[in-house]
């Protein structure tokens, strides 16, 4: 817990007044206004750390634009060096930025280097010939050898990983999980479908393998934020937590009918954990899929219903009401779920309960795969019967034309090149 967040707790519990808070946090500044150089504002969600991304992101967006422009005139040999080189530099700046006493913008910078390493590996492995195009071509085919074609990817997002920890080592700086976020979605994806044979198109079988992964990530980041510190590590893991469960109960919202009506007591679910687990992200979420399933029941199962409307605002009303009355009558309760916001958060259950969903989806791939090939028959009979049926009626069109003695129409003729 940070100084300001322990004044902060201290003016709520009532054990300072909020002028004594800001007399304490002035002499903080006063104590160290003749030891330390001048600091940057500090970092929240304010204009100079916004001001800082936009820049990060400029200058990602002009290496990348740079880089695809370029990638054939320099070669493989040209991109690793140009990385490496691109690397050096923003390190550079971070060390000076170090001894100006700006430790956000020193993170920002040596964040962009670490955005270097995986495509200073991409550039390297094909360089060296350990990867060349005739493995792309070997590994675009639906049956491929695991081993080599995850050899790549692997390496590329291992070096991702590295870079990210390396830093970590060398200051406290949360965006630095942002690259570990991404590779713990992409690489547990990849080998769920590859290693178990699972189909890539989407269906339910894509549904159930995003469950799984969001339910171990869960298991991860609850882990993190129980080993808590300063930095708020597992911000970005929640991140990836919440993207994954969108996808997977949209896929399977979409794709296996019989699992609609469970999206609202899920998203119900999703809401409290975000109450419980104080991440704001779930409660985005959970809101989410709350609308989906009314937008569902307004426009699919009511929609010829007028009272729907009507009746959905009185649940609403409803809903308000009872939260109130709760909140009167039990407190405590309220305190409870809440929990206390100096401790690390506590769900029920701990990481078995967040590990529920993954054993279930393991449960359920096997029936997933089967709803997913009566659909995809389903879906191949259905076009089967589309196609006859414009067969017959343009096959009816021209015995009536012939009938009346017309010519047959002319099919239309491609546009020459």
């Amino acid at each position: 817990m940070t100084v300001h967040e322990l004044l902060d707790l201290g003016v709520e519990r009532g054990l300072i007044s909020a002028d004594q808070r800001a007399a304490l946090l002035a002499l903080a500044g006063t104590a160290d206004a003749g030891t330390r150089p001048p600091r940057e504002a500090e970092r929240a969600f304010n204009g100079i750390t916004i001001a800082y991304g936009v820049g990060a992101l400029v200058v990602l967006f002009a290496f990348g634009w740079f880089m695809v422009d370029r990638w054939k005139v320099l070669g493989d040999a040209g991109v690793f060096g140009l990385a490496l080189a691109y690397a050096c530099i923003f390190l550079i700046v971070a060390q000076v930025l170090r001894r100006e006493g700006f430790e956000t913008a020193r993170g920002v910078s040596t964040l962009l280097a670490v955005g270097m390493a995986p495509i200073a590996t991409w550039a390297l492995l094909r360089w060296t010939g350990v990867w060349t195009p005739e493995l792309d071509a070997v590994c675009a085919m639906q049956s491929h050898p695991f081993a080599v074609c995850q050899g790549q990817p692997l390496a590329i997002e291992l070096a991702a990983v590295m870079a990210a920890l390396f830093a970590m080592r060398q200051m406290a700086f949360s965006p630095f999980m942002a690259p570990i976020a991404v590779v713990s979605v992409t690489l547990p994806e990849r080998l769920l479908r590859e290693w178990a044979a699972l189909p890539d198109a989407p269906g339910t079988v894509m549904g159930w393998r995003w469950v799984i992964i969001a339910s171990a990530l869960a298991a991860v980041a609850y882990t993190v934020d129980r080993r808590r510190r300063d930095e708020d590590y597992g911000f970005w893991l929640w991140i990836s937590v919440a993207v994954a469960t969108w996808f997977g109960c949209m896929m399977l919202f979409q794709f296996d009918r019989s699992l609609r009506w469970y999206l609202a007591p899920v998203s119900l679910l999703v809401i409290t954990a975000s109450v419980i687990l104080r991440r704001r992200v779930l409660l985005i979420v959970g809101l989410m899929g709350v609308f989906g399933f009314l937008a569902w029941l307004a426009f699919d199962v009511f929609k010829v219903t007028t009272a729907f409307p009507l009746l959905l605002a009185l649940i609403g009303v409803a809903m308000i009401i009872l939260t109130v009355w709760v909140q009167k009558r039990f407190p405590e309760v309220i305190r409870r779920i809440g929990g206390d916001p100096s401790k690390p958060s506590r769900f029920p259950g701990g990481v078995a309960t967040l590990l529920v969903p993954a054993l279930a989806g393991f449960l359920m791939l096997h029936d997933a795969a089967v709803l997913d090939r009566e659909n995809a028959a389903n879906r191949r009979s259905r076009a089967h019967a589309t196609a006859s049926r414009d067969r017959a009626r343009r096959d009816s069109i021209v015995t009536e034309r012939a009938r009346r003695g017309q010519p047959p129409p002319r099919r239309p003729q491609p546009a020459p090149r």
